[in-house]
């Protein structure tokens, strides 16, 4: 009986979570008494919806099942650890402030760094939490991560809380004298000690980042150069024929009607569509993507048709890209190797001693040699 009784305290459902949230809100609107259980049921629904929204927007849709056991996932029936009531309670209470506005529309780089580190680690909890099995849980954390570049945003806002760090110690010069020893020439020879070594240190940084950038491009331009080398000659005869009449493709590209409609609808779905959940808008966004898609390669097939009459031009979805990228260097290799490159711009050119050189025996060896005759700049005379 009192291993029941603290199971039941473990869990709680929305529709107790939702109850707390209205109370709270009722009473910071200084609203106080009995509230109606019609108003409280909408505000259930409502939250429901909510959370159902936020889920399917962080594209976690498949793993309902581990906050809707034994229950239908079109119902309520969400059961959730009491460790995760307070983050579920603030989720909601969010839910229409702008910043998780635009994230529910899908417009990740207007979400600031904080919200979606609080967003992905809550609700990456709450699953953590309902006791979801290890392999679904990092599953669970790949797709957060892939969708709003989480570790990027988690390491970068490191590295911001490290700009205060430096502020506060270069507050040190304002410290009373008492406390330091240190006057005023002290303070400045510090300082600008500082601010030099701080400038080598963005130099190295800067120096190695686009280093790193390098080595991946040449492995990229490596490994397109070999898909070159090896293509087929069907392959080869597509590409040759692209480049022949690529100005005549384009021109038949820019003025197809119905490439350029639907075109210029997928650019709207993209930049100006500001309503609308994210994921359908995912869903249109595909299906524009892929008509336009086929309506280009039928263009340029058309095209090349035309130009080649008798040639039997190969399709393009004939033509496979056979690029393998799986055995390019790790991210730490090319870190490795670039702050090697970094070392080994730091040394100096040797320094090599000429030795003496009669710089007139030269030129006269020079002008006997070629039979010249001149002054002593060389200018053969009249």
């Amino acid at each position: 009986m009192v291993v029941a009784e603290n199971n039941q305290r473990d869990k709680v459902n929305l529709t107790e979570i939702s109850n707390e949230f209205y109370k709270r809100r009722q009473w910071h609107e200084g609203i106080y008494g009995k509230t109606e259980k019609s108003k409280m049921s909408n505000f259930m629904s409502k939250n429901s919806r909510y959370l159902s929204e936020i889920i399917n927007t962080l594209q976690l849709s498949e793993y309902f099942k581990y906050i809707k056991p034994g229950f239908d996932i079109n119902e309520n029936g969400y059961e959730f650890s009491v460790k995760s009531k307070e983050f579920l309670i603030e989720l909601l209470d969010k839910f229409t402030e702008p910043n998780v506005l635009e994230m529910r529309r899908g417009h990740w780089d207007k979400v600031p760094d904080r919200y979606i580190i609080w967003i992905v680690e809550g609700m990456y909890r709450v699953f953590m939490n309902n006791g979801t099995p290890e392999e679904d849980l990092a599953q669970i954390g790949i797709i957060m991560s892939n969708l709003t570049d989480y570790p990027v945003r988690k390491r970068y806002g490191k590295v911001l809380e490290m700009t205060f760090e430096l502020e506060q110690l270069a507050g040190k010069t304002y410290w009373p004298k008492w406390k330091t020893s240190l006057g005023g020439n002290e303070n400045c020879v510090w300082l600008d000690a500082m601010a030099e070594d701080l400038k080598l240190f963005l130099d190295k940084w800067g120096f190695i980042y686009d280093n790193m950038g390098e080595i991946r491009q040449m492995e990229i331009n490596d490994i397109a150069e070999k898909c070159a080398a090896d293509l087929t000659a069907e392959q080869e005869l597509r590409a040759e024929l692209e480049f022949a009449f690529a100005e005549k493709i384009n021109d038949a590209l820019n003025s197809d009607e119905k490439l350029q409609k639907k075109t210029e609808e997928l650019r709207k779905e993209i930049y100006d569509k500001k309503t609308g959940s994210y994921i359908k808008r995912q869903e249109d966004y595909e299906y524009l993507r892929k008509i336009v898609s086929k309506r280009r390669t039928e263009v340029e097939q058309e095209v090349l048709e035309k130009c080649c009459p008798g040639i039997e031009v190969p399709k393009e979805d004939d033509i496979v890209n056979e690029e393998d990228f799986s055995n390019m260097k790790s991210a730490k290799e090319i870190l490795l190797e670039s702050i090697d490159d970094y070392k080994e711009s730091l040394v100096p050119f040797p320094k090599v001693d000429l030795p003496d050189i009669d710089i007139d025996a030269v030129i006269e060896q020079f002008r006997i040699e070629h039979g010249l005759q001149g002054n002593e700049c060389g200018v053969k005379q009249g």
